[in-house]
């Protein structure tokens, strides 16, 4: 009966190539006609949006929009802010060797810093920093020897690979929405001058061909109230939601990895029974990313030969990845920001809002050591001056870890962090204490390079064991395995077990001689 090779198939996924790169986007935006002069600017908020992704040879090329939002106060404005709203396009390409039209390719993007100018009192001058993370892969079936059959004494070495196959990466949006009346000790709205909205994940389950996601939005909104002072108020809520995101492959024992962005917010006012503009409509655009991966084990044969025939073993080389493992951790961050000298002392808070930065991460045993930065801008009110609205930011360095079992140092890891909540209050006029709860994933990968056996071809020519020793007394060698002599010598690994009385294998060790027995017939 001739060889025959019992064949699986694998499916991989390859990362051809993949890089970092800074985009640099300047620009102006200028005031509206309708609206006033800009005598200082308070914030200068931007929103990244990724609206297309292309690979072509040797890069990956993303455009996308930066959406603006700029809050100011106007010296001979009637309104105590002002906010104007407008977006820039951009188109960046990122070289990287290897990548062709055909790759997969995966752009991040995010904003490091913005830095703005007034040119004068119609113009403002804009420079963002943009970092982008970009990936191209292939995915690929692969052919896998599990097993060999048709010789009678054919010897087979195999291994277990345990391999990550990514099932699904879906991206799609949930409209979250609500309606909500505004306090009774709160004013009427006039006008919503700025939104900051977060969404955070409470619950995810996967079952089979889906994946649930629970969540809430939490958004934080500006406004104008509709009284004599036009004075500024802050409306905080959390808005529940549960979105389905369909994936056909998911079943309830893989891993998963979400990210959730609110891309857009739109509101709308009402007014309630009394005729007071107090019912707010608020609708949230949240992109929900869902990836679910599954790790497997499968045996693959990496060698084989017959004690009593010729044959030809022909292998290649297979790469795969392993996910070590994911977790999340968080850390809370508390610490006292003290205003600039150079500003008015504070009266009342209007806005803390928090963005965690990566600046670095290592790779230690069983954990990934995270550094970051805060960055923390603040909105407040001050009892001096015509125009006493004022903002500043500070720069809160951070170190994390996060555990993954098994970790270890020179194997890749994708880190990403969020807020979770922030809670501030004014200690006094020169100080705000902040509390913010910082979370962190972390997916650990090792990347792993096998040869499997692909072919085998039969020889006519049988071996021929006439001319040696009845016994052979062979010292084993730095990097030997009884597997590695029994190939050499044409015997089994059982036939050396058998003779030398081995109870265990691992005691072997190099200098140790081991009894090698002519065998004649083997028998199964």
């Amino acid at each position: 009966m001739p060889v025959e090779l019992l064949k699986d198939s694998l499916t991989t996924d390859q990362i051809i190539g993949q890089d970092t790169a800074q985009a640099i986007i300047e620009g102006d935006i200028l005031v509206p006609d309708i609206k006033p002069d800009i005598t200082r600017i308070i914030s200068v908020d931007g929103v990244i949006q990724v609206a297309k992704v292309e690979a072509s040879e040797g890069k990956i090329t993303v455009e996308g929009n930066i959406k603006f939002k700029i809050l100011y106060v106007a010296e001979k404005g009637e309104e105590p802010l002002y906010s104007i709203d407008s977006s820039t396009g951009f188109k960046q390409s990122i070289e990287i060797e290897g990548i062709t039209s055909s790759a997969s390719p995966d752009v991040e993007a995010d904003i490091e810093h913005i830095d703005f100018t007034i040119n004068n009192e119609r113009k403002i001058g804009v420079k963002v920093v943009i970092n982008l993370m970009a990936i191209g892969k292939s995915t690929s079936q692969k052919e896998i020897t599990k097993d060999i059959t048709g010789l009678e004494d054919i010897q087979v070495l195999k291994d277990t690979i345990h391999y990550t196959e990514v099932m699904g990466d879906y991206f799609s949006e949930a409209l979250v929405k609500d309606t909500y009346e505004v306090e009774e000790s709160m004013p009427s709205i006039k006008e919503i001058l700025k939104w900051n909205a977060t969404a955070l994940e409470r619950e995810t389950k996967i079952t089979e061909g889906k994946v649930i996601v629970g969540g809430i939005v939490k958004v934080e909104l500006l406004y104008i109230a509709d009284d004599e002072e036009a004075s500024l108020n802050i409306f905080s809520q959390e808005i529940p939601f549960t979105h389905f995101v369909e994936m056909p492959d998911a079943h309830p024992e893989m891993k998963y990895k979400l990210k959730l962005d609110v891309t857009e917010l739109y509101t709308e006012v009402k007014e309630n029974i009394q005729g007071e503009s107090k019912i707010l409509e608020i609708e949230a655009i949240t992109r929900v990313g869902a990836k679910v991966m599954d790790t497997s084990r499968r045996e693959i044969v990496i060698d084989a030969f017959s004690p009593s025939k010729k044959i030809k073993v022909s292998k290649e080389t297979i790469e795969f990845k392993e996910n070590i493992g994911m977790n999340r951790s968080h850390l809370m961050l508390r610490e006292t920001i003290d205003l600039p000298g150079s500003h008015p002392e504070m009266a009342k808070l209007f806005s803390v809002v928090s963005k965690p930065v990566l600046t670095d991460y290592q790779l230690m045993e069983d954990k990934t050591v995270i550094e970051g930065i805060m960055e923390v801008t603040v909105i407040y009110l001050s009892d001096e001056g015509h125009q006493p609205i004022y903002s500043f930011m500070q720069e809160i360095p951070f170190r994390h870890y996060v555990d993954i079992e098994g970790l270890q140092e020179g194997m890749e890891a994708k880190v990403e962090l969020f807020i979770e909540e922030i809670n501030y209050e004014l200690i006094n006029g020169q100080q705000v204490d902040i509390k913010v709860n910082i979370g962190a994933t972390c997916e650990g990968y090792l990347t792993k390079k096998v040869d499997i056996v692909n072919e085998i071809i039969e020889m006519e020519e049988s071996i021929d064991l006439a001319s040696r020793p009845s016994i052979t007394i062979y010292f084993m060698q730095p990097g030997d395995t009884l597997w590695k002599v029994a190939k050499k010598y044409n015997t089994t690994v059982k036939q050396i077990i058998e003779t030398n009385n081995i109870e265990d294998v691992s005691t072997i060790k190099p200098g140790d001689y081991i009894l090698i027995e002519k065998v004649h017939q083997f028998k199964f």
